[in-house]
């Protein structure tokens, strides 16, 4: 559907902006409390400042969709079912989705790099001073001496540093990166291209920026990012169609940034196919410890109670012991175990500490712990999805193949001497 010729992009932006601050954060308020709290005016400012926050209504939008399908209609005001489709307003809502990913990611980078907390919105200049209009050689005169005096105005570091991202800022998980994004360097992105947007958690970011020579391997995650309303229509590379009058949103058609907005963001990735509803694998943000790095215990309490899981774990008894084993397995091995075998929690529980009582502590910590042996945890998953470990395994059965893939790989323990 073609945009109405009539609508400038100022019309269009400063549209967007009324329907999110006003209906759209109307319906957000009731599933975000933290939104009641705010001014109604300049609720969206406060939102597009605060990257968590803004994290947090587009994990809301996603899971309450219906709620706001009465705004998502074309101008004939038929409700829309495809991401890339147009909208009344005349952009569709993954176009919307990537300004404001960009406004946030921009206001940011500027907040962090430069000390500036100013909104994007720009001031209008200052009126020129009036001057006696003389004869040609002072008009040339006055021109040469302004280009000589007029310093070029020089790209701050948050500036720079969203130019180098800013093609890239298309999806709205990328808000919950944002931060790490900010502690890259420009040079880093450039070369990475669109391949940053292959590294999708901020334990991936933050290895880029420690080992920015060798690039690591991304992360597996076990829970795909399903698109908005439907699936997006394949469609051809539109990375000419947006003019580079497309700044983000927020930006009155007076600002001074210069930014400029660049094509609607693209479908999400092929290899991330929606999970199904009934999926009941562990979730990696609540398995793992902040950092990523290790399992975290606590997240395991329950399931250690549980009469099922301790009728199959070698020393259920020691309760304390069993709880510190877990923390020794590996991030990156918890990983690509829940990735590609979809274990559910007292799955990945039970064959954590089997694992751990059929090997040799060094060898499994060189194996499964940190930082692991990716290239043996990738080959026991291969072994294990061809013995249709996945999960609707029982318990038993994890407990049954784990022993009989490792049954030889711990040493027998030496009988102690008996002093008479």
């Amino acid at each position: 559907m073609p945009r109405l010729p009539s609508e400038s992009h100022a019309q269009i932006v400063r549209q967007i902006n009324l329907t999110l601050e006003g209906p759209v954060a109307e319906v957000m308020a009731q599933l975000v409390p933290d939104l009641k709290k705010l001014p109604r005016r300049g609720v969206l400012e406060h939102i597009l400042d605060d990257p968590e926050l803004l994290d947090r209504c587009f994990k809301a939008f996603r899971a309450n969709t219906d709620r706001f399908r009465s705004l998502l209609v074309d101008q004939h005001n038929v409700p829309v079912d495809q991401a890339d489709a147009l909208l009344a307003c005349g952009r569709s809502l993954e176009d919307v989705v990537a300004m404001v990913v960009r406004t946030c990611a921009k206001r940011h980078f500027r907040k962090r790099l430069d000390g500036d907390s100013r909104p994007l919105k720009g001031g209008r200049r200052p009126p020129a001073k009036p001057h006696h209009d003389g004869g040609l050689m002072e008009r040339l005169g006055r021109l040469f001496a302004a280009a000589e005096t007029t310093p070029v105005p020089k790209r701050s570091r948050g500036e720079i540093l969203y130019d180098a991202f800013q093609e890239h800022l298309r999806h709205d998980w990328q808000v919950g990166l944002v931060h790490e994004y900010s502690t890259l360097s420009p040079q880093l992105v450039r070369r990475l291209g669109s391949r940053i947007l292959d590294y999708k958690v901020p334990e991936d970011i933050r290895r880029l920026k420690e080992n920015p020579s060798e690039l690591p391997t991304p992360s597996t995650l076990p829970e795909a990012i399903p698109a908005f309303l439907g699936p997006a229509q394949a469609r051809a590379d539109r990375s000419g169609a947006t003019t580079a009058k497309d700044k983000p949103i927020g930006v009155t058609p007076t600002g001074g940034d210069g930014s400029a907005s660049p094509p609607a963001m693209a479908p999400p990735p092929a290899e991330a196919p929606q999970a199904p509803t009934s999926d009941r694998r562990a979730r990696l943000a609540e398995i793992l410890t902040p950092d990523g790095k290790r399992l975290r215990a606590a997240a395991f309490t329950m399931v250690l109670l549980d009469p099922a899981v301790r009728s199959v774990l070698p020393n259920a008894e020691q309760t304390v012991r069993i709880s510190g084993l877990l923390t020794e397995f590996g991030g990156l091995a918890a990983k690509m175990v829940v990735g590609e075998l979809a274990l559910r929690v007292d799955q990945m529980a039970v064959l954590a500490l089997v694992l751990h009582d059929q090997m040799s502590e060094d060898m499994f910590r060189r194996s499964f712990g940190l930082p692991g042996n990716l290239d043996m945890v990738g080959k026991f998953i291969e072994r294990a999805k061809a013995a249709g470990i996945g999960q609707e395994t029982p318990l038993s059965e994890i407990v049954a193949f784990v022993r009989k893939t490792f049954g030889g790989a711990k040493p027998p323990t030496k009988p102690r001497a008996v002093v008479i």
